[in-house]
């Protein structure tokens, strides 16, 4: 059988699903659109999101598939092209590679988004010039630049052999009778055009706008939705939470029964060592923190939260060779994982306070800058420079499965209240929801214009709420991958830390410089069921949900928060030391002396890079005690 026709079979057992399953479920059909542009950015208004991701799973077609939308005699206008032209292709690709290599961290997706596109047309192309053998080793060369998601359409994209399997769509590209176009801020599309300008030929760019034409946005504006409407979603998955929480004796939390709040300054035993990161144990009585002289220090909160605190006492762990950069309690605070820029990460028992074990990562060493274990522990996650997330077991020295995807450095992983899936946050401006059983990406959410820093989910497990490095704040529904709400009255200088209380009730966002601002969460919850997501940016809702904000001193910084018990609501402190003259003195005096003792250039972009994540990574806080 050709390969038009198992592509006519397929799309067609495909519709059978899809009509089956819309009736059962009493659904509308979903609209269709005209142009591939119009299909991009209309999405964004698009009221029936659930219908929408069935749809688009169950009866998926891509860019290049479906019927032509101008006259039906575009492949009279198509050209075969000699073995030079097709080259083009291929190099044209290559050099879409390199500029996402070289473009700001969080602006990469937006330019890997065509790269697929790229390679499929130039496959297109050879098919059409009766190069069917050049298209498929073109293809096998270069499939692996793209992560799994894409597999099942590269596999797809292959069953087109001649010309005769071509679809209308496809033969208006290539004749350039329609173009396919891209979606693309302006500031990122201006760094485009000038990597382009540097390293793309005259003739590859003259390959690429045959074909593609892109669009860009004003930067200022609030982030919409923005579909990946030639992506396909997996189905929808279990997003319900292992364990509910039952007990309706006490009074929850809300707009009229605001928590506790409670500030704790970290201090190291000496004065002049910073403080680089901290956590809260799972029953809150603790918190452990790790410091720029590799120490990691494990005290007691406060004292008079329970009588059992009362005979606690502080542990300093020595063993790491560089400053430490996260920390994180095993379930139920029987152990404390530390992860330090010497590319090491140690497992500490925190009753004993010994080292258990070690872990690597072999041949490649990277740095964790996130560490978070899974709800019933033996499992953690570190989220890597490297961008690559890694799953450990505790009693295993190197990781037992890597998830590729990410373009850039990781930021934040929160494991899912099942412990089934894993959330990510990246510099690349994503958020990601993985399998890592199955090592499957299930959701891939955009919105955010810059690093995503912070993220948690909400004890019913169906709510995923992430805070980036753009003051953003963004409430996204894990069921069917739709923005509920974009929270932007957070106007601090980056969001480092989110929780929300055990009744889903409120949520709490903490910033880096000192602020922390308290959100109705069962509110939001009404009006995104109310407005079913279309109009999820709206500024006057968003100043109802704004309950409280409070601002720290400006010579202190919050480095971790949470709530605790019923009524509580807790924040690590300490002073902050990016102010201190005398410190970036110092500093400055190492990069000198650097520079002095070695030749190794490498060597001193990698420790000065190191220097610099550091100050960068530094949270803010406050010491007092209070109530909203």
């Amino acid at each position: 059988m050709g390969g038009r026709n198992l592509q006519q079979k397929k799309r067609k057992s495909k519709k059978q699903k899809s009509q089956s399953r819309k009736q059962n479920n009493n659904q509308k059909n979903k609209p269709q659109s005209e142009e591939a542009n119009d299909l991009l950015v209309e999405k964004c208004e698009t009221s029936d999101m659930e219908l929408e991701v069935v749809e688009l799973y169950e009866d998926f077609v891509d860019f290049y598939e479906g019927e032509a939308h101008g006259p039906s005699q575009q492949g009279e206008f198509c050209k075969a092209l000699k073995d030079k032209e097709l080259m083009e292709y291929e190099q044209t690709f290559v050099a879409l590679r390199n500029i996402i290599q070289e473009i700001f961290q969080f602006r990469k997706y937006e330019v890997f988004m065509m790269l697929y596109p790229t390679l499929a047309m130039g496959y297109l192309q050879m098919v059409w010039s009766g190069e069917w053998q050049q298209a498929r080793d073109y293809v096998e060369r270069h499939k692996d630049e793209l992560d799994a998601s894409y597999r099942k359409r590269i596999e797809n994209l292959k069953l087109i052999r001649k010309r005769e399997d071509m679809p209308g769509r496809a033969l208006e590209l290539l004749s350039g009778g329609k173009k396919e176009y891209f979606l693309m801020a302006s500031t990122t599309f201006e760094q485009f055009k000038v990597i382009q300008s540097r390293l793309w030929t005259s003739k590859q760019q003259e390959c690429f706008g045959a074909h593609f034409q892109i669009a860009s946005y004003a930067d200022f504006m609030i982030p919409q939705e923005r579909r990946i409407t030639d992506h396909p979603l997996p189905e929808p998955f279990n997003w319900a939470a292992a364990v509910q929480d039952s007990d309706s004796t006490s009074e929850s939390l809300g707009r009229n029964r605001l928590p506790a709040l409670s500030f704790n300054m970290a201090t190291p035993v000496d004065t002049e060592d910073a403080v680089t990161c901290a956590t809260l144990s799972e029953d809150r009585c603790s918190v452990a923190f790790g410091t720029g002289s590799g120490m990691v220090h494990v005290v007691a909160v406060r004292k008079d939260w329970r009588e059992a605190n009362n005979m606690r006492r502080e542990n300093v762990f020595q063993a790491h060779q560089q400053w430490v950069m996260a920390c994180a309690f095993s379930p139920g605070d029987r152990h404390l994982l530390t992860s330090s820029a010497d590319k090491t990460m140690r497992l500490w028992c925190t009753r004993s306070g010994l080292c258990k074990i070690v872990y690597t990562t072999g041949q490649v060493p990277h740095t964790a800058s996130c560490v978070a274990f899974a709800p019933r522990g033996c499992y953690f996650a570190t989220a890597s420079e490297d961008a690559v997330v890694r799953v450990w077991r505790e009693d295993a020295e190197h990781p037992i499965i890597s998830l590729f995807g990410h373009l850039a450095k990781l930021l934040v992983c929160r494991f899912h209240p099942n412990g089934n899936y894993l959330a990510t946050g990246s510099a690349d401006a994503t958020v990601r929801i993985w399998d890592y059983r199955n090592h499957a990406q299930m959701r891939l959410f955009r919105g955010h214009k810059a690093p995503v820093s912070a993220l948690v989910y909400s004890n019913c497990g169906r709510y995923l709420v992430s805070g980036g490095r753009d003051d953003l704040v963004i409430v996204w529904d894990t069921s069917d991958a739709r923005m509920l709400r974009c929270l932007c009255q957070h106007k601090a200088l980056s969001i480092a830390s989110i929780d929300i209380s055990y009744c889903n009730n409120l949520l709490a966002v903490w910033s880096q410089e000192g602020q922390l601002t308290l959100w109705d969460f069962q509110l939001l919850m009404q009006y995104s069921s109310m407005e079913n997501g279309s109009s999820a940016q709206s500024n006057d809702i968003n100043g109802e949900l704004l309950i409280r904000t409070v601002k720290a001193p400006e010579d202190m910084i919050w480095l971790q928060s949470g709530f605790f018990g019923r009524d509580g609501l807790v924040a690590i402190c300490t002073e902050n030391y990016k102010k201190s003259p005398e410190v970036l003195a110092s500093i400055v005096q190492q990069i000198k002396n650097l520079q002095l003792e070695t030749k190794s250039e490498a060597k001193i972009k990698e420790i000065m890079k190191s220097m610099l994540d550091q100050i960068l990574s530094y949270e803010i806080g406050i010491t007092a005690e209070g109530r909203f």
